[in-house]
């Protein structure tokens, strides 16, 4: 019995150092998905994003390009005490990032920047 646990053992070992030898950060990929935040971020990111009118009136004021603000999305933490995340049809997120603070509306179809905020963030931009 002792045998075969460590013949098994020892294949999924091997199996795993395979996958990961042919598929590289597969299984950190698999595994991070357990996390909230990595979830969230992850299904911000697969759709393309589209502006809403808060936002487009935000980058024209601070002369920022939207890539600058979408970086929030690289290393950023869900704020879930500031998300809506029970409403329907659209889930809202507040992703924060050092001096930035994003506001994403998730949809099923699309998802949308709505609004963000920058330190030191003198435009009113407020329809």
């Amino acid at each position: 019995m002792a045998r075969r646990l460590t013949i098994f053992l020892f294949g999924v070992i091997l199996g795993l150092l395979m996958i990961n030898f042919i598929f590289p950060d597969r299984i950190k990929e698999q595994w991070n998905y357990f996390s909230l935040d990595y979830r969230v971020i992850y299904h911000l990111k697969q759709d393309t994003i589209y502006l809403g009118p808060d936002a487009i009136c935000k980058l024209e004021c601070l002369s920022l390009d939207q890539d600058e603000v979408l970086q929030v999305l690289e290393d950023g933490e869900v704020n879930f005490d500031k998300s809506v995340t029970d409403s329907e049809p659209c889930k809202t997120y507040t992703i924060e990032k050092e001096n930035i603070s994003a506001v994403f509306e998730l949809c099923s179809e699309k998802v949308r920047l709505q609004d963000f905020t920058i330190d030191n963030d003198t435009c009113s931009c407020s329809n």
